[in-house]
């Protein structure tokens, strides 16, 4: 949440793409040396690319395919970004981001996602909106109630925008966790039936 948000994004992708190099390399076997491992990870390797690990995890039937076409749009981004000066928000490419996070079909991900990104925010705001002191009468708070606050802010125009702009961030930054949680529970899925054959 700290980083700026072309940061947000490169650094969301970058923490999903070492999700998927710690997924790969749970599978190597023990013996497997430094220097081989080194090889296949390499930028030039068979695992040198996010985009190869998606389609190996793909192709694999690790990965299942909603998961795949969203982590290869963001991806893109990423990879747009980092080759464009022009500047990046988040909320401008909202949409663009709604898409993405809504390739992911299990059971209204996009929906949770984004109802527990107002929430957080919105509580945030009243949290520390009523620990606020009114800056005229010492030892009085700012505002008596939440009902206050909220009609407070209802009223206030750019202060609404300006929450608008954190849910988005924030939805962005919790789809990035839940996709990184899927990557683990696939993960976990696929090696259980591995070791179930066995």
């Amino acid at each position: 949440m700290a980083e700026a948000d072309r940061g947000c994004v490169l650094l969301g992708v970058s923490m999903l793409d070492e999700e998927l190099t710690t997924m790969f390399k749970s599978r190597l076997l023990k013996d497997t040396s430094k220097s081989l491992k080194k090889e296949i990870f390499d930028g030039k390797g068979a695992f040198g690319t996010l985009s190869a690990k998606l389609d190996i995890a793909y192709v694999c039937q690790i990965l299942p395919e909603d998961l795949v076409n969203c982590m290869h749009c963001l991806r893109k981004l990423r990879n747009n970004l980092a080759h464009q000066a022009s500047p990046f928000t988040i909320q401008e490419n909202s949409e663009t981001i709604f898409n993405i996070l809504n390739k992911i079909s299990s059971g209204n991900l996009f929906v949770g996602i984004a109802n527990m990104s107002g929430e957080l925010v919105v509580q945030a705001f009243l949290q520390k909106i009523m620990d606020t002191s009114h800056p005229l009468d010492e030892g009085k708070k700012l505002f008596e109630s939440q009902e206050e606050a909220i009609s407070y802010l209802e009223q206030n125009d750019e202060l609404k925008t300006t929450l608008v702009e954190k849910k988005i961030k924030t939805m962005f930054v919790i789809g990035i966790a839940c996709l990184g949680a899927l990557i683990i529970f696939h993960r976990e899925k696929h090696l259980s039936m591995i070791e179930n054959k066995a």
